[in-house]
């Protein structure tokens, strides 16, 4: 399978660069070619930086570099802007799209430090992308909150403190990570699973586990965590093999003690 894989800055979009590795880490007998397309793209092959990556994986797991066969695997497409929506410019965009067989989009936001907006307008974009090349499925990543999964992570504290964020500094986030969902929600032949992660905390080990959510308010099984990697591996699994469809869910890690 060829797989397409966006990623913006922040949190979310970490997990985007998480994402190449766990596909490349499949082996090119079920992950053959991953077309990877940022505003960032040199921040995936900066191993030596960790502010790149952003994550907690030991050194012993450390995935941020890639050998030259998984880079023979790999096309690096960066883009100017996700807000350039003129027929030229799309149909660049939409040429990267050809042959995929499926699509991993991590270009939301959820902190307020950072300007990097663009999950509204890349998602619409991604969905003309899909439509013209007749790509079907697509693991998308957005928020817990988000939609009818407000308010956030309800059976924890924590998630008293992000209502407070999205409902005040944070309402820009909200807004464009709506807009996310929107984009693909409205495509009636889409395949989507759109993945709203618990805290990505920037020192969580991986586990090579998840959970998702059974049931909002019923299922209280889930940490209030997650590791970037494992999200993304998560999000890599389903796009590959997909078992849930045109749906949104709530993953973490399972609680512990």
């Amino acid at each position: 399978m060829k797989l397409v894989v966006l990623f913006s800055k922040g949190g979310l979009g970490d997990v985007g660069r998480h994402a190449v590795r766990a596909a490349l880490d499949r082996g090119p007998n079920v992950v053959e070619h991953v077309t990877v397309i940022s505003q960032h793209t040199e921040s995936l092959l900066k191993a030596d930086e960790d502010n790149n990556w952003n994550c907690g994986c030991v050194d012993e797991n450390r995935p941020h570099t890639f050998t030259d066969d998984e880079k023979d695997r790999m096309t690096i497409v960066s883009v100017d802007s996700f807000d350039n929506d003129d027929s030229d410019n799309n149909a660049v965009f939409n040429s990267h799209f050809e042959g995929a067989g499926a699509v991993i989009s991590c270009l939301g936001n959820r902190q307020i430090n950072l300007g990097d907006r663009v999950g509204g307008a890349g998602s619409r974009l991604v969905v003309k992308a899909m439509n013209k090349k007749k790509i079907e499925r697509v693991v998308v990543i957005s928020s817990m909150g988000v939609k009818e999964d407000w308010p956030p992570i309800e059976f924890h504290w924590v998630g008293k403190i992000m209502s407070c964020i999205f409902l005040t500094c944070g309402r820009k986030d909200y807004k464009d990570l709506s807009a996310v969902e929107e984009a693909f929600r409205s495509s009636k032949d889409i395949d989507y699973l759109i993945v709203r992660p618990v805290g990505l905390g920037e020192d969580e080990i991986p586990r090579n586990e998840w959970l998702v959510q059974k049931e909002k308010y019923k299922d209280t099984s889930l940490d209030i965590a997650i590791a970037k990697l494992d999200c993304a591996r998560f999000m890599v699994e389903e796009a590959i093999k997909p078992t849930r469809h045109k749906t949104a869910v709530v993953v973490g890690w399972p609680k512990t003690g």
